[in-house]
C-alpha cells in the first residue's frame, strides 16, 4: 500500500523542468502569471477559469492551488509584479519647471504607458475593475505614489499661487478622474488617434491649471 500511495503521488507530481526544486518553482509560478495574462486579456477575469489558466500554463489544475488560492489572486500578484517598475517610470527624472508641467510631464507618461504597455494597462484599468471594491482599491493602490507626487505639485502650486485657491486633495482627485478619463478614452478611439488625445489632454489640464484672478 505505501508503494502504491508513492507511485501515485510520484504521477500526481508535475514534470520538473529546472535544475533544482526552487528554479522549477520559481519558473512554474512564472509561466502561471503568463498564462494569467494572456487569459485575462483574452476573457476577462470572469471568462478566466482556474482551468484555463492551468492549461494555458501547460501545468495540473491542482498544481495551480499549490501557488494561488484562486484567479483573482493571479491577478493580484501579477499586478503588484507589473506595475510598480512602470510607476517608476511615469515618476522618474521629472522635468525642473513649474509645478504645471510637471503634473502635465505626469498625465503624457501615464497616458503613453497604455501605448507602450497594453497588456498591464487591460489588466489594471478593465479587468481589475470586475474585482470587489475591496480588492479593486488595493490592485489601484499601486498608483498611490503618482496620486501622492500629483498631491504633492498641487499643494505646491496652490501655496505659490501659480494654480487656483483651491483644496489642494481635491484638485488631485480632479487630476486623477482626467487620467483616467484620459486612458479610457485611448482605449476607445485606439492608438492611430493617440497623440491627438495626449495634446488634447495635456492642454486641457494646463489650462485648468492657470491661476485665475
Amino acid at each position: 500500500m505505501w508503494e502504491e500511495n508513492r507511485a501515485v503521488q510520484f504521477l500526481a507530481m508535475p514534470k520538473i523542468n529546472a535544475p533544482t526544486i526552487d528554479e522549477h518553482k520559481t519558473l512554474t509560478r512564472n509561466a502561471l502569471l503568463e498564462a494569467g495574462v494572456e487569459a485575462f486579456v483574452a476573457y476577462g477575469l470572469a471568462g478566466t477559469s482556474i482551468g484555463i489558466l492551468a492549461d494555458t500554463a501547460g501545468i495540473a489544475r491542482t498544481t495551480v492551488y499549490e501557488y494561488f488560492p484562486n484567479k483573482e489572486s493571479v491577478l493580484a500578484a501579477l499586478i503588484n509584479d507589473r506595475l510598480p517598475p512602470i510607476v517608476d517610470q511615469v515618476l522618474a527624472d521629472l522635468p525642473a519647471g513649474s509645478a504645471r508641467d510637471r503634473i502635465a510631464k505626469i498625465l503624457e507618461r501615464s497616458l503613453r504607458f497604455v501605448l507602450e504597455y497594453p497588456d498591464e494597462a487591460t489588466l489594471l484599468f478593465r479587468v481589475s475593475r470586475e474585482l470587489p471594491k475591496p480588492e479593486r482599491d488595493a490592485a489601484w493602490s499601486v498608483f498611490d505614489r503618482v496620486r501622492q507626487e500629483v498631491e504633492r505639485l498641487c499643494r505646491e502650486g496652490v501655496a505659490s499661487g501659480e494654480f487656483p485657491d483651491v483644496d489642494p486633495v481635491s484638485l488631485g482627485r480632479i487630476i486623477a478622474d482626467h487620467v483616467v478619463g484620459g486612458i479610457d478614452e485611448l482605449s476607445v478611439r485606439g492608438p492611430e488617434r493617440a497623440e491627438t488625445v495626449l495634446r488634447s489632454r495635456v492642454a486641457f489640464l494646463k489650462t485648468g491649471l492657470s491661476a485665475t484672478d
